[in-house]
């Protein structure tokens, strides 16, 4: 095998383990960090928060869920990247009004992905509301996963 053979080699390698990497689930890693029941009890809302590494910010995911129920399964119905809840917390906040309705509050986000803004769980229709701007200041600083020594 010739030298550019080998070359064009590793970078084919390199190419494949690259698009691996990026073709992977993306809630792999994500860490569930709050679980809020339905005032019935009859669903979950779930919000986990993935840490992407230093260059990026935390992304948090909501779901919601049979109660009880893994969250692994289950669509994202929002993500929001970035998202604060005082000036040195990370998160969102997860409230039920009603069994029927979840709001997600946070005092601001680098981006707001809203997939879906209804979930079929339980036999009913949840709604879930994104609001901006509600600020949490009991909330500790850092990220919302427990930290490892």
């Amino acid at each position: 095998m010739t030298t550019l053979h080998r070359r064009w080699a590793a970078v084919a390698a390199l190419s494949l383990a690259l698009i691996a990497g990026c073709a992977r689930d993306p809630a792999a890693a994500d860490v569930e960090v709050a679980r809020v029941a339905s005032p019935d009890a009859r669903a979950d809302a779930v919000l986990t928060e993935a840490n992407p590494g230093a260059t990026a910010s935390f992304v948090y995911r909501i779901r919601v869920v049979a109660h009880g129920a893994d969250w692994r399964a289950a669509p994202a119905l929002a993500e929001l990247h970035g998202a604060t809840r005082n000036a040195s917390a990370y998160g969102v906040d997860l409230r039920w009004q009603g069994a029927d309705t979840l709001y997600a509050d946070y005092l601001k986000a680098r981006l707001v992905i809203a997939h879906k803004p209804t979930a079929a769980v339980a036999g009913r229709t949840v709604a879930v509301r994104l609001r901006a701007g509600v600020a949490n200041p009991a909330a500790a600083a850092g990220g919302m996963a427990p930290r490892t020594p």
